[in-house]
């Protein structure tokens, strides 16, 4: 069986977080992890104040920059996927998993932060992509419109929120969206914990779409934690 982190941040990128490309494959190749998928955050925050000012390009070129420091430190040991965590600027205060995203993707999309959650799922699903919702029950994010979204985040394990799981499972089951459950990995001290499990390693976007879809995976939960029936 094969372990694939689903949600994951570096210090690379995102501001929020503090781990270095290193310190994430030692501790993902320590927990027995074939495959992280980088899911930096895309948010009002992400870029350095003097790169705000500057063009989308830009910015694309420092978030894929981020993602290949991780994919240099990771060589020979893990499969680094790209994706995202998308948030924008005037909606509200949801984030977004999206899956299958690639440099060209977002260099053709523009700044995704200035779209709602209407156009972004429009977008996504036209490329092929898939969106979720992250953590949609912490108390400041809105529950979106589940036909707008390919699943959500039933389980995010980060210690420093809560994210009511447990509601996110029943929500999950009663509108028949897919389930993932991720680490929300950003720190040293944080151990790799969830993620999904396959029978066959995950290598690229191709292959880690088609598994989502075909619904070919188990969740992983932290060891002290029982999912919901």
């Amino acid at each position: 069986m094969y372990k694939t982190e689903m949600h994951c941040h570096s210090a690379n990128v995102s501001t929020c977080a503090h781990a270095t490309a290193e310190e994430i494959v030692e501790k993902y190749t320590a927990a027995g992890y074939t495959t992280i998928v980088n899911t930096e955050h895309i948010n009002p925050w992400t870029f350095p104040r003097d790169l705000e000012v500057r063009t989308w390009g830009e910015k694309v070129s420092y978030f894929i920059d981020g993602y290949k420091k991780l994919c240099a430190a990771a060589e020979g040991k893990l499969h680094i996927l790209l994706g995202a965590e998308i948030r924008f600027f005037r909606e509200n205060n949801s984030d977004y998993l999206v899956y299958g995203i690639t440099e060209e993707f977002l260099r053709e999309c523009g700044d995704v932060r200035a779209l709602d959650i209407n156009r972004l799922s429009h977008i996504v699903r036209e490329h092929g992509l898939m969106i979720f919702q992250a953590h949609p029950f912490r108390p400041t994010m809105m529950v979106t419109d589940p036909r707008l979204l390919d699943g959500i985040e039933i389980g995010n394990f980060s210690p420093w929120h809560e994210s009511n799981n447990e509601i996110a499972e029943v929500w999950a089951k009663k509108y028949n969206l897919l389930g993932i459950t991720g680490t929300d990995f950003h720190n040293s001290e944080h151990e790799p914990a969830s993620g999904i499990i396959t029978e066959y390693p995950i290598y690229d976007n191709e292959t880690l779409l088609r598994t989502l879809r075909a619904g070919a995976y188990k969740c992983i939960y932290p060891e002290d934690v029982k999912p919901a029936d």
